[in-house]
């Protein structure tokens, strides 16, 4: 048997948003598809060959010709600056765990968990409160802070289907489960003649599960061209949301019936050489006010949309018996622009949209002939929110190894007498 073990090991060391992005409703804003399409800044839902496997596009899955395994991991580090405050903040996760079988030279499957977890430490405030007295009014000054965690998980069962040399079939089944924790800790310090200080502290957990599904192809209707696409359903689940206050006790609201937003994406590929290629995708997601949950039902969000136009450019190193050196080296780069569907306000209270910009580099680098290729890629970008004087830069580093075993054939024995 022949098996292509992959495994992606995903670094990302980012100056992104803390306290104004976040928390967010949002469950991920990194890039999808793998290191390879990373550096193609995140287009490749055309990709016809066996590196292409775009998690958004089950079809892609056709070009594999032995059992995939993927897994990863990710860190970062984000800042951001909003005119008037800074805040810094780490985070640590996991991402993508897939087997993927050729059980047919026609027929592909997977079964995996696509999960990816994310830690936003808000740094210290200061604000007031005032209240009327006896006396008046009075202001008291207090500390404010705030730490999210945030998870989103697909346990997916996805199919692929080869019609022809010019067309695969894909299909998804997935249950999606989401988390998202809020702290919000108020420390009043020491006041009157008590000498006593006083912290409220709030904790919201927001929960979702359910089912959605998905379908998704692959052409290539000349041998240049290849055109591929995805659509993925609204999950349909329940949304939970558990809420405390030290000083008020827990309240826990349910509601029977709760989605999460779809998503829809196309993507065309040209080759014009048999070296060089380049990919031009646009991904969508419609956002309403019931998709983003109880705990920010008091915030009467708008239904909007979430965009992205990513196009990369890869040339591919040869594969003859005389390329040497860097002529079998992959190089990669691409460009990416991202409307999110976040709302975010600065210190004035102004509200804006997130738009995203980023430019990206890859390469991927043969190990040894024919045993495995080790990929890794660079996303730089900034985020700005319209109307707010918001802005962050941000740096992302991915790695990403491919290792390659040949088939082999089991040796029949004999008894001898």
């Amino acid at each position: 048997m022949r098996l292509l073990f992959v495994l992606i090991f995903v670094a990302r060391c980012a100056w992104a948003g803390g306290s104004v992005f976040g928390p967010q409703p949002m469950g991920d804003p990194m890039v999808r598809g793998g290191v390879r399409a990373v550096g193609l800044g995140g287009a490749g839902l055309a990709m016809w060959d066996s590196l292409g496997m775009h998690t958004d596009n089950a079809a892609a899955m056709s070009g594999i010709t032995g059992a995939v395994l993927r897994a990863g991991i990710f860190s970062g580090l984000y800042s951001v600056d909003d005119g008037e405050l800074t805040d810094t903040d780490s985070e640590f996760g996991w991402q993508a765990f897939r087997l993927m079988l050729n059980v047919h030279r026609r027929y592909k499957m997977s079964i995996g968990i696509d999960p990816v977890s994310h830690t936003d430490f808000r740094t210290f405030g200061q604000d007031s409160l005032a209240f009327n007295s006896d006396s008046g009014t009075v202001y008291e000054n207090f500390e404010s802070r705030k730490v999210w965690l945030g998870s989103a998980t697909d346990i997916r069962w996805d199919h692929a289907v080869t019609l022809s040399k010019k067309l695969s079939l894909g299909a998804t089944i997935a249950f999606a489960s989401s988390y998202l924790e809020a702290n919000h800790a108020l420390d009043f310090p020491t006041t009157g003649s008590s000498g006593g200080a006083r912290d409220v502290l709030y904790h919201d957990v927001q929960r979702f599960r359910g089912f959605w599904g998905g379908l998704s192809f692959l052409a290539k209707p000349t041998p240049r061209l290849t055109v591929g696409g995805f659509w993925q359903s609204e999950a349909d689940g329940t949304w939970n949301l558990e809420r405390a206050v030290n000083h008020g006790g827990r309240n826990t609201f349910a509601e029977p019936s709760g989605k999460r937003p779809g998503a829809f994406g196309v993507g065309v590929g040209y080759a014009w050489h048999r070296t060089w290629a380049a990919y031009l995708d646009t991904r969508m997601q419609q956002w309403q006010s019931e998709h983003y949950g109880p705990m920010f039902a008091p915030a009467n969000v708008d239904d909007r949309n979430a965009t992205s136009v990513m196009f990369g450019v890869e040339k591919m190193g040869g594969t003859r018996n005389t390329d040497e050196g860097f002529d079998r080296w992959d190089f990669r780069a691409g460009a990416a622009y991202r409307l999110q569907p976040w709302l975010t306000r600065d210190a004035s209270g102004a509200v804006g949209d997130v738009n995203e910009t980023a430019l990206s580099l890859g390469v991927s680098i043969p190990l040894t002939q024919q045993a495995g290729k080790l990929h890794a890629a660079l996303e730089l970008g900034q985020r700005v929110a319209s109307d707010a004087d918001v802005t962050e830069t941000f740096t992302r580093f991915y790695l990403q190894l491919d290792m390659h075993e040949r088939w082999f054939k089991r040796e029949r024995r004999t008894l001898r007498d």
